[in-house]
């Protein structure tokens, strides 16, 4: 069948295909970075993937009224811009990089702690550090890493001047080009806002569930078996989550609930 023909005046599907509509992006704000991590982390510690251990140790830090004391000769040897630098002091963060490591900010992926002197290096090169030393230079002035990833997961590097959030895995980030140029900016990128929003919404719907054993975190989702379905009815039927949860009760019962889950669904 031939399509049919064009009005006189209407431009030509080619032609729409290739214009695009212009897009004036909402500058960077610090605030609503800060407030949707801050969500990310309060829902971990409602659900009691942190801050639930029997000994009471705290797992997380969040920042006082003034931030966090971050050890500015460092960055400004490392020539941070001060956007980052202001942001570093006001993220809540892991007590440390060994609770970081034992529980992902997302699947397969590691906050950097910034409240560590070591961790402002390390961050700088995202994918190199853990076996090598950090190049220093690899991330811009403006750019910081919110996580690391770990086998499988993915970076998160925030572009404070353009507001986007790059998600690039081990063997993106490492792109070269002949002349030994990075390329993992040339890659797709993300609405930094919207990218956490969205992860914030994964969480609060229960489409991935932080949890584990203490000091194990592990995250469940579809792909879990059995097991998933079970853990999100539980919270959602037994406990009320989100809008009846009853909160004290779940960490309370969390560890043996997921323990027994863990044998009845293996």
């Amino acid at each position: 069948m031939s399509s049919s023909p064009r009005l006189p005046g209407q431009p030509s599907q080619e032609k729409v295909i290739e214009e695009e509509y212009p897009i004036a992006r909402l500058p960077y704000n610090e605030d609503t970075i800060v407030t949707l991590v801050g969500d990310i982390y309060r829902i971990f510690v409602q659900l009691g993937y942190m801050n639930n251990r029997a000994d009471g140790e705290k797992e997380l830090v969040w920042p006082p009224p003034e931030g966090h004391s971050i050890n500015e000769a460092i960055c400004k040897e490392l020539n941070l811009s001060p956007k980052v630098i202001s942001l570093m002091r006001r993220l809540p963060y892991p007590v440390s990089y060994h609770i970081a490591a034992d529980l992902p900010f997302k699947p397969w992926s590691t906050a950097f702690a910034y409240t560590e002197d070591r961790q402002i290096r390390d961050g700088r090169d995202p994918g190199r550090w853990i076996f090598d030393e950090p190049r220093t230079d690899f991330l811009l002035p403006h750019e910081i890493a919110l996580a690391g990833a770990d086998d499988e997961g993915i970076h998160l590097i925030l572009d404070t001047q353009e507001n986007i959030i790059r998600a690039p895995d081990w063997e993106e980030l490492e792109l070269e080009d002949e002349h030994g140029n990075s390329l993992f900016r040339s890659l797709p990128s993300h609405h930094a806002p919207t990218f956490l929003a969205e992860y914030v919404n994964k969480l609060r719907s229960l489409e991935i569930i932080p949890g584990g054993q203490e000091s194990y975190g592990c995250f469940y989702d579809e792909h879990g078996g059995k097991m998933y379905p079970m853990i999100k009815k539980v919270l959602q039927e037994q406990y009320g989550w989100p809008y009846d949860f009853r909160e004290t009760e779940w960490k309370a019962a969390a560890r043996d609930t997921l323990k027994r889950l863990e044998q009845l669904y293996p």
